[in-house]
């Protein structure tokens, strides 16, 4: 059952399941979703970690401070989730927007990470794409979220899967709908100012950087460079996934996830 704290201006919606005796995995969901973006991996990691899901600031069950936002503040609502709990230390996997602030965690608190993954993201997309999220703001905030399920759902999943798993569609729409607009807004101006490829070196975390082969948002080439910037880091590709690789493809993410996070048990 998700719960919920207040961490100065933000409450935090979250979840925690899994073994109490085994290590912690924080789990950091995408923009408009929330932190059920995780419920197909759930049976695959709850067995081996203390699992640890939580909406962002702005979305799904936290609250939406008013903008604008950066990186570092997302960070620190992470660090101050991870205070409030108890947590020293804890493996992270970010996917796109999650990714993006994986990032940014591990190079401003490398003490209380142990193992990285970084899915369907980027470290720098350019000043060139501005004006397309600013173009996307303006549509949410003139026509409300519902003026952004269709283009999602085009770059987050192939079209074969969009048509056979209309349900799911439909479950994934909602919860874009029902992302805040003020919070949707705030996080997607981050995702131009991105520039962090330069300072990826300093990483010291393994890293495993995951990438959908048909992703047109975060291609196969930005995870690559990713994978080059940080000194030891890996990558795989998984085949026949768009950008939600961790729900298209689940059984594929969930073993590469395994294998990586619990090398000793593979």
């Amino acid at each position: 059952m998700a719960e919920r704290l207040r961490l100065g201006d933000l409450e935090v919606r979250y979840r925690i399941e899994g073994r109490p005796d085994a290590p912690w995995l924080t789990l950091c969901h995408p923009l408009a979703c929330d932190l059920s973006l995780w419920d197909a991996q759930m049976a695959a990691l709850t067995p081996h970690f203390q699992v640890l899901r939580y909406d962002l600031r702005g979305h799904g069950g936290s609250s939406a401070p008013p903008g604008p936002y950066s990186f570092p503040l997302l960070v620190d609502d992470l660090l101050g989730l991870l205070d409030a709990l108890g947590i020293a230390r804890s493996h992270f996997v970010g996917l796109s927007l999650g990714g993006m602030i994986g990032q940014y965690f591990a190079l401003t608190a490398p003490e209380r990470l142990g193992r990285l993954v970084l899915a369907s993201t980027t470290s720098a997309l350019g000043p060139e794409v501005e004006p397309l999220w600013r173009k996307r703001i303006a549509r949410a905030r003139e026509g409300g979220m519902a003026t952004q399920v269709e283009s999602f759902l085009e770059r987050w999943f192939t079209a074969p899967y969009r048509l056979d798993h209309p349900a799911l569609m439909a479950s994934i729409a909602g919860l874009i709908c029902a992302t805040p607009v003020e919070g949707y807004a705030a996080c997607a101006a981050l995702i131009p100012t991105l520039d962090i490829t330069a300072r990826l070196g300093a990483i010291r975390a393994p890293t495993l950087v995951l990438a959908g082969e048909l992703d047109s948002s975060t291609p196969p080439a930005m995870a690559e460079l990713i994978t080059l910037s940080i000194p030891g880091a890996r990558q795989d590709v998984i085949p026949d996934a768009a950008h939600l690789c961790n729900v298209e493809q689940s059984e594929r993410f969930n073993d590469l996830l395994l294998e990586f996070l619990e090398p000793q048990s593979h």
